[in-house]
């Protein structure tokens, strides 16, 4: 299921919605700014329309405060007050109060209430209402008041000319808002159902907007959208080479996420964690259970201020080893590599180097023998002087056998690439190595030779190499199979890609114990096969070696009628 098609209603719902709340919202606010506009111009027309009516109350109360304060009037002579005021209107309502609210003068009404302080009242009194002020004069409060007649009362209301310019004002702009807000709305639907069709970057073109901003999104969304459809299409591309890499890979490679869920793993890691395990399993999180994978375990529930591990496991034979990778997500990669092979390697390395210290030490110790002898007795008689030195010349011939030995059996192991190949014809070096290389020591054995090779069997190969498989056979045979020996070598069939070869003495074989091992470096049967032969140990290695470069297999076995056979392929090219 695809998300956008998913999220897409939730997301439609939300901007209706959010798009309904703002035209609610500026709605609300004219509303608001309108009623708080009436409000106040409707205070402000009240109290200037007050301090209008107000202003000539105030006249009456000052002037009759300032006639009584010149005049030093009291309670003995308010008739003098009567006469004052009866210049002014008929209308007035004047008293005068004392402190605590008693009436000291009357002109309309002796038993009418009292109001205190300098504020308005509109009181109804014996069927007249009136507007009262009042306000205190040394120790009096003078009150004056005026009728409140339909007059009043009409200049008083609002001005509802001004009401009605407010509400035309609000409605127009409502009606500005209604129209601007439909507006956008049809080009935010069009944007919405532009944006709609993001996912899978097939953007419609009837699509217009009203609003030149808007165009210029569209243009910059189809600009992003067709430029994420490429780094989409490019990273699944390099997805496929990542996967494919990892699926190819010599190592275990397996992802988890900082929840220790798998996201990926490839068969070599299967395969590595069911011999670690010991069990077969599909389910990669059982190593998490495993004693075998502790320090994996708390390395990822505490890793500390490290993001890495390296470690080793060693199981039934096998070596590998394992390295957690912690990312910035707490997500995990875990990598297992099986060394065997290098452990291998770097065993029998320390051990070929110390057999080829151990083997170059006794020529070397026995050359260093005979030549202080020959130093420190000059007097030795000259045969004797000759017979060390054909010994010290003996052990020098036998120590560049064995450096040339080694020196092979090195490049062929660790520098194949620089022994070079050409077309060898297998019988004419044969043929050449027993009638001129080793004629001298077939004599001295008094051995014979049988060779069957036909002359059409040609090798594209290292012709050093293939020489050296021939020789060593036939050196060991000469040493081994004894005095009168006969030693066979045949090519006994061919097919498309092999030449099959037998090699064979008539001697006294091996025990089949020792069959397995004589291929090894250094190795030595004690019975017959020691240094007092000459042998170094590496005859054989370097025939299964070169036999190797050259794509073939070796194996050897007892003759029923006696002797040792090899039996080995070389490929044609």
């Amino acid at each position: 299921m695809d998300i956008h098609s998913t999220i897409q209603p939730s997301l439609t719902i939300m901007k209706i919605r959010y798009g309904k709340r703002i035209f609610l919202y500026l709605l609300g606010g004219f509303v608001l700014f309108t009623c708080l506009i009436i409000i106040f111009i409707n205070g402000r027309e009240k109290e200037l329309k007050t301090k209008i009516v107000e202003s000539g109350q105030i006249i009456y109360t000052k002037m009759v405060g300032d006639y009584m304060v010149k005049n030093h009037l009291g309670k003995e002579n308010w008739g003098d007050l009567a006469h004052f005021i009866g210049s002014f209107r008929e209308d007035l309502h004047l008293s005068i109060l004392d402190e605590e609210g008693t009436i000291l003068f009357d002109n309309k009404f002796p038993e009418a209430s009292y109001l205190y302080g300098k504020e308005w009242s509109n009181r109804e009194s014996r069927n007249s209402n009136y507007l009262y002020y009042a306000e205190q004069k040394g120790n009096y409060f003078i009150r004056a008041g005026l009728p409140y007649t339909p007059e009043t009362a009409a200049f008083m209301q609002p001005d509802l000319r001004f009401m009605g310019l407010i509400v035309l004002i609000f409605i127009t702009l409502f009606i500005l808002l209604s129209f601007f807000y439909h507006k956008s709305r049809k080009s935010l639907k069009n944007m919405k159902l532009y944006v709609s069709h993001f996912h899978n970057r097939v953007f419609p073109i009837n699509i217009t907007f009203a609003d030149e901003e808007l165009s210029d999104i569209q243009s910059m969304i189809m600009e992003i959208g067709n430029q994420v459809k490429l780094n989409e299409k490019d990273i699944l591309v390099e997805r496929e080479k990542l996967l494919e890499h990892f699926h190819f890979a010599e190592e275990g490679i397996s992802f988890f996420t900082a929840s220790f869920e798998n996201i990926y793993t490839n068969s070599h890691f299967i395969q590595y964690l069911n011999i670690l395990l010991n069990q077969p399993t599909f389910d990669v999180n059982n190593l998490f259970g495993s004693p075998v994978f502790t320090e994996v375990v708390r390395f990822l529930e505490n890793p500390g201020n490290k993001n890495t591990l390296s470690s080793r496991l060693h199981t039934h034979g096998h070596h590998f080893s394992v390295h957690v990778i912690i990312f910035d997500d707490k997500s995990f990669e875990i990598i297992i590599r099986d060394i065997s092979e290098i452990e291998k390697n770097s065993i029998d390395k320390a051990e070929m180097t110390n057999n080829i210290a151990h083997e170059l030490r006794t020529p070397v110790t026995s050359i260093r023998g005979y030549l202080e002898t020959l130093i420190e007795h000059e007097n030795l008689s000259p045969e004797r002087k000759a017979e060390f030195l054909r010994r010290a010349y003996k052990q020098i011939i036998r120590l560049s056998e064995i450096i040339q030995d080694v020196l092979i059996l090195s490049k062929t192991t660790h520098a194949p690439q620089y022994f070079t190949s050409e077309n060898v014809n297998i019988g004419e070096m044969v043929q050449t190595l027993i009638e001129e290389d080793l004629k001298e020591a077939i004599e001295k054995s008094n051995s014979n030779v049988s060779l069957h090779i036909p002359d059409n069997v040609v090798i594209k190969g290292n012709q050093t190499l293939l020489y050296s498989i021939f020789w060593n056979l036939t050196n060991n045979a000469l040493k081994y199979a004894g005095k009168n020996a006969s030693i066979f070598i045949y090519n006994y069939m061919e097919d498309n890609d092999y030449y099959y070869f037998s090699f064979a003495d008539n001697g006294k074989g091996i025990k089949e114990q020792y069959l397995g091992r004589i291929f090894e470096r250094f190795y030595r049967i004690n019975e017959g096969r020691t240094r007092d032969t000459g042998g170094s140990g590496l005859g054989l290695p370097i025939v299964k070696d070169a036999v190797t470069f050259h794509n073939g297999e070796i194996l050897a076995k007892n003759r029923s009628e006696g002797g040792l056979e090899f039996l080995f392929t070389l490929r044609k090219k």
